[in-house]
């Protein structure tokens, strides 16, 4: 068993880790609203389109 691990001990770590940062970027990326940054995103487009159309009509 400790022959494994300092062979292969280097190389699990780097697998591991590599499987965490993509597990963390998937996780805070996404691919729809229910992600983090995509949340905050719409989040802010819609704020953006209701201050846009509400100065809009108080100019008109």
């Amino acid at each position: 068993m400790q022959e494994i691990i300092k062979e292969y001990g280097p190389a699990l770590i780097a697998v591991i880790s590599i499987i965490n940062l993509i597990s963390l970027i998937l996780f805070l990326i996404g691919s729809d609203s229910s992600s983090v940054v995509g949340t905050a995103f719409t989040n802010l487009i819609n704020y953006f389109f209701e201050q846009a159309s509400g100065s809009m009509g108080a100019v008109g």
